[in-house]
């Protein structure tokens, strides 16, 4: 072999592995950036996933989770027997699901509402005392469908307290 012949078959290799480099440095371009493209969709996501949680957090010491009716009842019949009312009614009403053949899918994006319907007779003062009470029970309640009526000398009254709390998300 000539040394001519060795020069060509030099330059012919350094110009593949020329070709090559320029190739990988090309792909490893691409790599980079893409990494790059998922490095930031993978922060973002992480950044909303940590202001969803510190949402999340934050309501949840600012609306209870649970409703606890057992532990609200017995309050309102404390509530009734601290402001002397004669007679005092509590009924829970149930939440209306639709009958359907396919599973209901419960909204998570707003809060669940309880109701409570109660009925009692009393004297206006045990009334207006027994409202004050119930009020300062707990802040996510709030009495409608209020109903005052004379009865025998007394007021009979009916109203509905709906209490407020977070839906209860079950992870499956």
């Amino acid at each position: 072999m000539t040394r001519q012949s060795k020069l060509i078959v030099l330059l012919a290799y350094l110009l593949i592995l020329a070709v090559v480099m320029l190739g990988y440095h090309i792909d490893r371009s691409a790599k980079i950036r893409r990494l790059r493209a998922d490095l930031l969709r993978i922060t973002t996501q992480k950044n909303r996933t940590t202001t969803d949680q510190a949402e999340v957090s934050r309501l949840s010491r600012l609306i209870p989770s649970e409703v606890n009716s057992p532990a609200f009842i017995e309050s309102l019949y404390r509530c009734a027997l601290e402001s002397g009312l004669k007679q005092h009614e509590v009924a829970t009403e149930a939440a209306k699901m639709p009958a359907t053949a396919r599973p209901v899918i419960a909204d998570t994006t707003s809060v669940v509402k309880h109701r409570i319907k109660v009925s009692a007779s009393g004297s206006y003062r045990s009334f207006a005392e027994y409202i004050r009470r119930v009020q300062n029970i707990g802040p996510f309640s709030r009495i409608t469908d209020f109903k005052l009526a004379p009865d025998a000398g007394q007021l009979k009254g009916t109203f509905t307290i709906e209490l407020y709390s977070l839906p209860v998300i079950h992870a499956k």
